[in-house]
């Protein structure tokens, strides 16, 4: 049996698609599985066990049909399901054709889902759990599944590498900062994040901080840095970088534990089972994004656990969750 699941882009995304591999695998033990992805998306997925082969999007919609066709699948399951992957799904030749409900696009689909509204567990997200709903058509019931990013012995020697090239090993107390947000509005105020950074520095002033983000942000991290007390300047690995998702992910695997801003960077920590400590900005909401299977040790901030009624990253003052950060600290940082 060969199945195709298609997800277009996002890393975020991409990942939480993820979950329904295992569960496929394990209802049909001798199938193929490919993923439709655009190319630079694919890198968070390498190494995963349950893909067979990826299928990049081509610049012609006709080169990727005509790739689809040629692969004669059995069953597509389209987690994208727009217009664009809907007419791919339906000329896909494929018997079984799963996607979600949409008014424009469910006659694309042999088995149309309609999003639930409720979730079935307090540790997975709607995210999580909309996509094993399209496992339903196929007889696979509910089941707590969690992302997971899988690396090579390679790249965790690469990771070490880099450590040892900015003086560290993975025996020290490494701790990864989600520095800044993929937006301004996604991204914890800049005055704030220093606070927090001190913070960490004052308790802990034997760790190592090692700051990510992305290179357009160099000029923000600098102001940040000088905005930190000199005491957390001593913690901050000044200089370290990661060129790639593989590389950012292999270093975190050898951290304590991931703090800061959610995102990417939180996603990838959770998904090699790395203590995160999540500030969600006030337009994410938990029921999307606040997915754990690390629940004595994850821990999900969102202003309105502190200020119901606010929709502003303003309100959500450092002073407020010094307690559950503290906690947090002496639970991982050994």
């Amino acid at each position: 049996m060969k199945i195709l699941v298609i997800q277009k882009k996002f890393m975020g995304d991409v990942l939480v698609t993820s979950t329904i591999l295992p569960l496929l695998k394990q209802k049909f033990p001798d199938c193929e599985i490919s993923f439709l992805v655009e190319e630079k998306y694919a890198q968070i997925l390498l190494e995963n066990p349950y893909i067979h082969r990826f299928i990049f999007f081509k610049d012609s919609f006709l080169e990727t049909l005509s790739e689809i066709k040629k692969q004669k699948f059995d069953i597509v399951i389209d987690l994208y399901s727009k217009i664009e992957t809907g007419v791919l799904t339906f000329f896909s030749g494929a018997k079984t054709k799963i996607g979600f409900f949409k008014k424009y696009t469910h006659f694309f689909y042999s088995s149309p889902v309609k999003r639930a509204t409720k979730l079935k567990s307090k540790n997975t997200t709607f995210g999580i759990e909309h996509r094993l709903q399209m496992l339903e058509p196929l007889d696979i019931n509910f089941q707590e599944v969690f992302p997971k990013i899988y690396l090579s012995e390679r790249e965790i020697e690469n990771a070490q590498k880099i450590l040892s090239k900015n003086g560290l090993s993975a025996n020290d107390s490494l701790i990864m900062l989600s520095t800044f947000g993929s937006s301004e509005e996604k991204t914890y105020p800049v005055d704030y994040m220093a606070e927090v950074i001190n913070y960490i520095a004052h308790y802990q002033p034997n760790v190592k901080l090692l700051c990510n983000y992305m290179p357009f942000q160099k000029d923000l991290f600098e102001e940040l840095y000088h905005k930190t007390s000199e005491e957390a300047k001593k913690i901050i690995i000044k200089n370290f970088e990661t060129k790639n998702l593989r590389e950012f992910a292999a270093v975190t695997s050898l951290c304590k534990c991931l703090i800061g801003n959610e995102g990417g960077a939180t996603n990838v920590s959770k998904s090699l089972g790395i203590p995160t400590f999540t500030i969600f900005s006030p337009q994410i909401q938990l029921v999307d994004w606040a997915w754990t299977s690390n629940t004595k040790m994850d821990r999900f901030l969102h202003v309105k656990d502190f200020v119901p009624n606010s929709e502003s990253y303003s309100d959500l003052k450092p002073n407020f969750f010094e307690r559950e950060l503290r906690e947090f600290l002496d639970n991982t940082i050994l």
